[in-house]
């Protein structure tokens, strides 16, 4: 079996200034490594994520088309959705803040490259969802 130490994902996206903008002001990450072609960035509690230009020569076919804009939902668990919410007012609210009966209070984000990002709280479920929930 693979055991896995770390984990994060990477988007092919055209505005790497654009993600790190958002990325440091609104979400507290910070640049780990940079060039000019790919960025990646790290919060404090070690929450990690990459950035790359597409059609880079340095990478193989497979890895070169950009982000399309679905498809994909990056999720950001947090404290409080609610704080969170009243600090996100000037971003692009794609989803108001709400609860779901399967255990979130969350909204969503859409950043400056289309990818969408949820801000998740995780609550009780109701009790239809909450025989899905595997214990430890």
């Amino acid at each position: 079996m693979i055991t896995i130490t770390s984990s994060f994902p990477v988007y092919i996206v055209e505005d790497l200034a654009a993600a790190k903008m958002f990325y440091t002001r609104h979400f507290n990450f910070a640049p780990a490594f940079e060039n000019e072609w790919y960025l990646h960035l790290v919060t404090d509690s070690g929450v990690q994520v990459g950035f790359m230009r597409p059609d880079q020569a340095t990478q193989p076919a497979i890895f070169r088309k950009g982000f399309a804009g679905s498809g994909v939902i990056f999720s950001f668990e947090v404290e409080d959705a609610d704080a969170a919410y009243a600090e996100a007012q000037s971003l692009d609210i794609v989803l108001s803040l709400r609860s779901e009966d399967w255990g979130q209070r969350h909204f969503c984000v859409r950043d400056p490259n289309g990818l969408y990002l949820d801000v998740v709280q995780a609550i009780a479920p109701t009790e239809e969802y909450q025989e899905g929930y595997v214990d430890g």
